[in-house]
This record gives structure tokens, C-alpha cells and sequence, in this order.
């Protein structure tokens, strides 16, 4: 998308979309990668050499850009400190440790990763974080911080907000505040654009930010690239952050957005495909349950209340025999579910469904002749089954790797009684 500039007075917009076309002509040219699924590495597995060809193009483009990004990186990371220094009165604080350039720059396998999940290319190659134990002062944020960004040269980004076809009607800041709690004063403090599009909520796992994007206005570039910059209570919560994102949030997000049989629409009751998609949501109500929301609760006592009593982070036996069950349940269905739809789909009875997908196609509406022949059904047959096959090893595969790492979570905050 093309991120265009905020006036410090969030007036005006930019209205280039050169950008946010090239960005929607790459998600049509994803279709088949956006297709697969990714490991937890970051490993690819195509379809097709199509595929491979644009999933290399992409992790060579991006590769490229790399070191254009580390300088980017280098000047945030420098600004964030001085602007700490300059605010310590105030309570921000940046922990150069945890922005390392190595936690600075999003690295390839997580980029492909990204990209393949949202079919979109990733906004969040550079970021960085601070430190507020004042969160939820937002007069802060838009009375001290911002000013010291803007004085730096940086300008909070502005993404399409409205769009016909591919035209961009408007654009909106580039910003947020995932924040409970937040009292009328405090979010009157914010300039009007910014507390129009802040969602004054937490996420469902109880994670809790101020985030948004800047413009680096010093980079010459011709595209600028958008830095994101989040803001949390303390070293607690960014503690958590990094605990509960690889043993809750990657098993959340690879059965979600990964799996293909969870991306089935209004699958019927009692289903094969139904069953899986009821055990993710359990999965995921347990994890943040007993992981995710005792985890930030924990951290925000701490960085904000400087409250050392702690809730129990822990999954009782029973609870990891039940999610242990549930992952080998999807695991059984997801084998029933692809075995079904592959009879279905080498049954003489699919044939009128293969005739109409081929009338459907733009190579036969540009088929002189018309006529449908038997080699055109075996083809199309063909292509359905190596496709199914394909899902199922995949997903089977993947739900292994979900096992895995639902093993590391039972380990680490399984109760022992």
C-alpha cells in the first residue's frame, strides 16, 4: 500500500496511490502462494513452480532491501534513545538490548511468513518499542512524544481508508491504542484524526499497546518505508509479549491462518471440517485463558502498579490432556475430510461440477471451440486431486508442528500435581 505523510497537524493527505496499485496487483499474483501453508521456520511449500517462482521473487526482493532497511532501523533505534533521554522525566524508556537490529528488522522466513498468512506485503519491517509505565496518559503521547518524533523528522503514516475499486477516496493515520480503560480526558488529549481511529481496546489475549506507523520525511527514497513503533507499559510486558507469542499466539495463528481446512466457510454441523474448526477456537479459549491473559495481567501489575502478587500461569493436567486430545481429534477429522472430498471428486458424479468449474475458467470463455472433451474432465480431475492431496499432506504437516509446539507449552506451564 502506498503509506503516505500526516502533517503534524494531521490536515492533509497525499494523494499518490501508485503504491497501493502495485500492492493490489501483487495480492492477485498471490493467489497460489497465498494458497499453501508455512511452517513455524518460515519454510515454504508451493503448489506449483509458479509458486516458487513468485515466493523466490519476493524473498530475493525483500533480501535486497535489507540493508536499506538496517540503515532505516539505525536512525530509529538512535532517535527512540535520544527521545527517551529527553522524556525520562516523563517515564519513557528504551531498552537498546530488547531493539536490538536483530529484533529491529523483520528477517526473511518471518516476512515470507507474513506474506503468505495476509496475501499482503508486511508493513512491519522496521520497528522498534518503548517503554511507558503512564500508558494510559495519552497527553504524553501526543504533548511530549510526538512533537520530539515530528522535531526529528518523522511523521505518523497514513493508510487508504476508503477505497473504490482502485481508486483511494481517503486516507486515515496509521495508528492506535489497544488500550482499556482510557478516560474521556486522556483520549481527548489525542489530536481528533488520531482518536478517530483508535480502537481504545486490548486484544483478546489482554495484550495491551499504543502502536503506529512513522515516515522517516529525511529518507530520500522514492517509496518511503513505514517504521512501526510500539509503546508498552514496561520490560514486563514486552517480557510477556515474547513468552506468550511463541507458546500461545504462533499455535493460534497457524491453525487459523495457516491450516486450510480452518479456512472453510460455514461448514455444516457435525462435519469433518466443522469438528476441526470447533477444537481451534477451544484450543485457543484455553490458551488464553490459562496462558495469555494471566501472562499480560501479570506484567501490567508489575509495570504499572509495581504489584509483585501473581495470577497462576498454568495448565492443569486435565486441561493438557484435553488440548492434547483436541490437536489429535483435528488431526483424525483432517484425514476424514480430505479422504471424503477425494472420492467425491474422482466419482462419476463430479463430473458436471468439473464441466461447469471448465465453463467458468477465462481460457474456455476464449476457446473457440466449445466443445468439452474427455480429456478436458481427466485433466481438470487431476489437477482437483494433486491440489487435495497437496492440502492434506500439508495440513497434516502442519498440525504435527502445532503438536510440537503445543508440547513446548504443556512442558513449560503444565502443572505438575
Amino acid at each position: 500500500m502506498n503509506i503516505q505523510l500526516l502533517t503534524p497537524k494531521f490536515l492533509s493527505y497525499k494523494k499518490n496511490n501508485e503504491n497501493f496499485h502495485s500492492s493490489t496487483a501483487m495480492r492477485s499474483n498471490l493467489a497460489g502462494l497465498n494458497a499453501d501453508t508455512v511452517t513455524f521456520s518460515g519454510k515454504i511449500n508451493t503448489l506449483q513452480e509458479a509458486s516458487h517462482n513468485i515466493g523466490d521473487a519476493f524473498k530475493a526482493g525483500y533480501e535486497a532491501k535489507i540493508p536499506a532497511y538496517k540503515v532505516l532501523a539505525a536512525r530509529l533505534m538512535d532517535t527512540m534513545e535520544a527521545t527517551a533521554r529527553e522524556l525520562e522525566d516523563f517515564g519513557l524508556i528504551f531498552d537498546r538490548e530488547y531493539c536490538s537490529e536483530e529484533h529491529m528488522v523483520k528477517g526473511v522466513k518471518s516476512f515470507i511468513s507474513k506474506l503468505k498468512r495476509s496475501g499482503e506485503s508486511p508493513l512491519d519491517r522496521v520497528r522498534g518499542t518503548w517503554y511507558l509505565e503512564k500508558l494510559h496518559d495519552l497527553s504524553i503521547f501526543s504533548e511530549h512524544i510526538l512533537p520530539a518524533l515530528e522535531k526529528r523528522g518523522y511523521q505518523i503514516a497514513a493508510v487508504p481508508d476508503r477505497v473504490s475499486g482502485r481508486k483511494i477516496l481517503s486516507y486515515k493515520p496509521d495508528f492506535d491504542v489497544r488500550l482499556n480503560n482510557v478516560t474521556e480526558k486522556s483520549k481527548k488529549s489525542l489530536p481528533q484524526p488520531l482518536r478517530d481511529v483508535a480502537s481504545f481496546k486490548e486484544q483478546a489475549s489482554g495484550y495491551a499497546d499504543i502502536q503506529f506507523r512513522l515516515i522517516d520525511a529525511l529518507d530520500a527514497a522514492k517509496e518511503k518505508t513505514p517504521l512501526e513503533v510500539i509503546i508498552v507499559a514496561g520490560k514486563n510486558t514486552a517480557q510477556a509479549k515474547r513468552d506468550e507469542s511463541y507458546y500461545v499466539y504462533d499455535i493460534v495463528r497457524a491453525l487459523k491462518k495457516e491450516l486450510q481446512i480452518s479456512k472453510i466457510a460455514n461448514p455444516a454441523v457435525n462435519t469433518p471440517e466443522q469438528r476441526v474448526q470447533n477444537n481451534i477456537g477451544i484450543i485457543e479459549q484455553q490458551l488464553n485463558a490459562h496462558i495469555s491473559r494471566p501472562l499480560y495481567t501479570n506484567a501490567k501489575n508489575l509495570d504499572i502498579y509495581h504489584d509483585d502478587s501473581q495470577l497462576p500461569v498454568e495448565l492443569s493436567q486435565a486441561t493438557c490432556k484435553a488440548l492434547t486430545g483436541l490437536v489429535e481429534g483435528m488431526r483424525q477429522k483432517t484425514k476424514l475430510y480430505y479422504n471424503a472430498r477425494l472420492r467425491e471428486v474422482a466419482s462419476d458424479e463430479y463430473k458436471k461440477v468439473i464441466e461447469k468449474m471448465i465453463k467458468a475458467s477465462s481460457e474456455y470463455k476464449e476457446r473457440t471451440d466449445k466443445t468439452i472433451y474427455v480429456e478436458d474432465i481427466l485433466e481438470k480431475r487431476n489437477q482437483l486431486l494433486k491440489e487435495l492431496r497437496h492440502n492434506k499432506r500439508e495440513d497434516l504437516e502442519l498440525i504435527s508442528r502445532v503438536q510440537t509446539r503445543l508440547t513446548e507449552t504443556i512442558e513449560k506451564y503444565g502443572k505438575q500435581d
